[in-house]
């Protein structure tokens, strides 16, 4: 379905397998319910690969300000023990705000595509565009929603406690990303050359950074709290 949200952070990292089992029981039982039980987060989605970056996690904001608000900075701040002891589990991390630019779909699909792109250093122009690339992807069959985000740097390179938790595996940056969600697996792998295609066409001066196949483990929404 369409996200409600103006914003999102989209989140990718690796976990240490020594940590993972105590980290999956964190992010389901502590970290998620803390995150959208902060005003202005609308939703929480995780999901898992074991073929890449092993989770991807989406958080639906009501606009980009939610993401460096002072209730959100102040949880930033004020790691749980929990959390402390989970952290160094955070493999290759990357992590941005972004502006929902387009978002079209019916339902929620429990498997994902996501496409990262960076500018283009060689370009002398970028442009996005979002409206067509959700419309083209929804009309593929299995494709049942698309959503397209350009990152703010500025909102989420704030320098936090939790971020020097993470300091030995870094915080690295994209600048914009489409997500494309599908009613099964084989319906995805079966439009991904398309949707990567169509992304070329949309992301005019960025280059692909990175596209990886997931499914959905876990959705929370401020309203389940």
């Amino acid at each position: 379905m369409p996200l409600k949200a103006g914003a999102f952070l989209a989140i990718w990292h690796d976990i240490d397998p020594a940590g993972f089992d105590e980290w999956n029981q964190w992010h389901t039982i502590e970290h998620m319910p803390e995150r959208v039980g902060i005003p202005g987060f609308l939703a929480g989605r995780r999901y898992m690969n074991t073929d890449a970056h092993v989770c991807f996690t989406m958080y639906e904001g009501a606009d980009l300000g939610v993401f460096n608000s002072p209730a959100y900075l102040e949880r930033l701040n004020a790691p749980t023990e929990w959390t402390r002891k989970v952290a160094p589990a955070f493999q290759n991390f990357l992590r941005g705000a972004c502006k929902c630019m387009a978002s079209q779909g019916n339902g929620i699909g429990g498997e994902v595509l996501t496409l990262r792109y960076n500018r283009d250093p060689q370009s002398a122009t970028s442009a996005i565009d979002a409206a067509a690339l959700v419309a083209r992807s929804c009309e593929i069959p299995g494709i049942v929603a698309a959503h397209v985000g350009q990152c703010e740097h500025a909102i989420t390179e704030v320098n936090t406690n939790e971020r020097e938790m993470r300091s030995a595996t870094g915080e690295n940056r994209y600048d914009a990303v489409a997500i494309f969600e599908a009613c099964g697996r084989d319906e995805l792998i079966k439009a991904r050359a398309d949707l990567t295609a169509m992304g070329a066409d949309a992301f005019d001066g960025y280059v692909l950074d990175g596209g990886e196949l997931y499914t959905l483990a876990y959705l929370l929404r401020e309203n389940d709290l």
